[in-house]
């Protein structure tokens, strides 16, 4: 089972603007690829989205992570499911 098949209703992350100093404590992110997942599936891009939160909160409330790994910058990370980021963007 993937990751993005056990979400009833999420986004996805793929990258971001602006993260390249890294994150610590508060961050308000800008989405540069992101999709809307709801039951399991992508339903489509999102655009003009941003995701708030705290780092530590979020790595606190992680629900699940993935076994693939993907080089970003300096740090080989997992995907990973958080809850209780804020997602705001236009409808």
């Amino acid at each position: 089972m993937t990751l993005i098949a056990s979400l009833k209703e999420g986004l996805v992350v793929d990258e971001v603007l602006g993260g390249g100093s890294g994150l610590a404590g508060d961050f308000s992110i800008n989405v540069a690829l992101g999709y809307y997942v709801r039951g399991g599936e992508i339903l489509g891009r999102v655009k003009d989205t941003m995701v708030c939160g705290n780092v530590y909160a979020a790595l606190k409330n992680a629900i699940e992570i993935g076994s693939d790994t993907v080089w970003n910058g300096s740090c080989c990370t997992p995907s990973i499911i958080v809850d209780g980021l804020s997602v705001i963007g236009q409808s």
